[in-house]
């Protein structure tokens, strides 16, 4: 039937919403440093980046922090027509928590957002039938452990909850024009869902050496960090497609709404770390870290709706992308054990071959980062973070919707953490 053949077409183009979303700022301090932070472990949030890190801080530790990302998308089409993508502000949370159980044992808990944004576009622009409006939101609960092998050796492993909602709409060309171009359109169709995953994150933490500064020589320190956070199976089993708008003259042919179900493979990110500190007496410490990872998009590769409709054939889409790296590195001094300064500097490779949609403006980019930190006392200290990402994708295609056009986006992310550590005078004694 023919609602069933515009059911399964017009509800392709969402399968693209998971590339542009995710959100490396999981740590305010590694904000502050480009992103680097799998070889550091210096506060709770090394629940995230490397559960084996927890080992690196002593007694217990919890950081609650949020950063806001600001986004601004331009987008202009062949026939020179501009549009401003309108997104809100997105402010995933993050909350992380690492205790020493006993001189070799730690437990950890984060919660966070891993995945999540918001767009849309006005509902007359050229590529209405592409993309109106889009919303992700990802929650992630990950229980952890880690086991201090050695002076020089930790492992840590953490099980990975996911539970997330998303939702979207477009135009369809049911009256009218018929292409992207021509926004002539009555109908609409939405998709929504709520869906889960499970996975888990796995890493190494390695102290190569460490010398203690006194006041009269330089102290120096060499730590090393790998981690693995699995991909995630995202299904989403009881999702709703609604179709809204319909002219009267082809009502019949549409129903009010479907039920739809799917997986989506979100990529597992295998990460690398080394940091060096250094040390001048008591009044000044210096680090500087590198990162090296690498994403594992290629295991997004497709994705498949099928409908509670029996009539309906199931509607499958092809993506192509390839595994991506990311290099980030930064630095920080620190003045009395209390006033801390960083900067960072990163490289973000895309993924994206061929299917850029105006939803997921995506490109190979470099950008910078600084922060700042500030120790109240022994247990208090405050976090903050600005990164920028800026850059422009000219004459891009959507090759299933011969849709081209050049992107220009900026996104401004500050952020802000609070931490807090207490027993660790206990717990210092307990490792000596």
């Amino acid at each position: 039937m023919k609602r069933k053949i515009i059911a399964a077409l017009f509800l392709l183009p969402f399968a693209s919403f998971a590339g542009g979303f995710q959100i490396p700022q999981q740590s305010i301090k590694s904000t502050g440093m480009g992103g680097a932070f799998t070889g550091i472990c210096t506060d709770a949030s090394a629940v995230f980046f490397n559960p084996a890190g927890m080992t690196n801080i002593f007694g217990q530790n919890v950081t609650i922090a949020s950063v806001g990302l600001f986004p601004s998308v331009s987008v202009l089409t062949q026939d020179n027509v501009n549009t401003n993508q309108t997104t809100g502000v997105y402010t995933p949370i993050e909350f992380y928590y690492s205790g020493q159980v006993c001189k070799n044992l730690w437990l950890g808990l984060s919660i966070n957002n891993q995945f999540g944004a918001a767009a849309s576009f006005p509902n007359d622009w050229e590529g209405a039938y592409i993309v109106q409006t889009i919303k992700l939101q990802t929650f992630m609960f990950q229980p952890t452990i880690a086991y201090k092998v050695c002076d020089k050796l930790s492992i840590g492993a953490g099980f990975v909850y996911t539970l997330g909602t998303f939702g979207g709409t477009k135009a369809l060309p049911v009256s009218g024009g018929t292409t992207s171009g021509d926004t002539t359109h009555n109908g609409e169709v939405s998709l929504s869902g709520t869906g889960h995953a499970f996975g888990f994150n796995v890493g190494l933490f390695s102290k190569i050496f460490e010398k203690k500064a006194d006041s009269n020589s330089w102290g120096e320190a060499l730590t090393l960090g790998l981690s693995y956070r699995s991909g995630l199976g995202f299904n989403v089993p009881n999702g709703t497609a609604e179709f809204t708008q319909i002219p009267a003259s082809i009502a019949s042919q549409f129903p009010s709404s479907e039920g739809v179900s799917t997986k989506v493979s979100l990529p597992g990110v295998l990460s690398a770390g080394i940091a060096f500190k250094f040390s001048k007496g008591y009044k000044w410490d210096f680090m500087i870290a590198y990162d090296f990872n690498l994403t594992y998009w290629s295991s997004y590769d497709s994705l498949r709706f099928n409908f509670s409709d029996p009539n309906t054939p199931a509607a499958s889409y092809q993506y192509g992308w390839q595994n991506a790296t990311a290099h980030r590195i930064g630095a920080e001094a620190t003045y009395m054990k209390k006033y801390s300064l960083r900067a960072g500097y990163y490289i973000d490779n895309t993924p994206e071959v061929n299917s850029m949609t105006p939803e997921v403006v995506d490109a190979s980019n470099a950008g910078f980062s600084l922060g700042a930190s500030y120790k109240f006392n022994n247990g208090l200290s405050v976090d903050v973070a600005y990164l920028n990402s800026n850059f422009t994708r000219e004459n891009a295609t959507f090759v299933s919707q011969n849709f081209t056009a050049s992107y220009h986006r900026i996104v401004h992310v500050f952020g802000i953490g609070v931490n807090y550590a207490f027993n660790c005078k206990c717990s210092k004694k307990a490792n000596n």
